[in-house]
């Protein structure tokens, strides 16, 4: 459950992992474009979802660890 709540109390957070479950892997600039939210204010959250566990990054792009696509299934019921 304390996974649940490192994603929910950042709505950013949740954006960024439903945009990724959806396009499977994304680089920062098309995060921004499709959250609508400015690539520097997406760093540290990007950052954090990588220190936490639930994205990582390979060469460039970002995409859903297991325990992302968990935290958001879980999310769901």
């Amino acid at each position: 459950m304390r996974d649940i709540g490192l994603v929910t109390s950042n709505p950013t957070k949740v954006k960024i992992l439903e945009l990724l479950k959806k396009r499977k892997k994304a680089d920062s600039k098309t995060i921004a474009k499709f959250t609508r939210i400015p690539e520097i204010m997406l760093r540290g959250v990007i950052e954090e979802l990588r220190r936490e566990g639930f994205i990582v990054e390979e060469d460039g792009s970002f995409s859903l660890t297991s325990s992302g696509l968990e935290v958001l299934m879980k999310m769901r019921l």
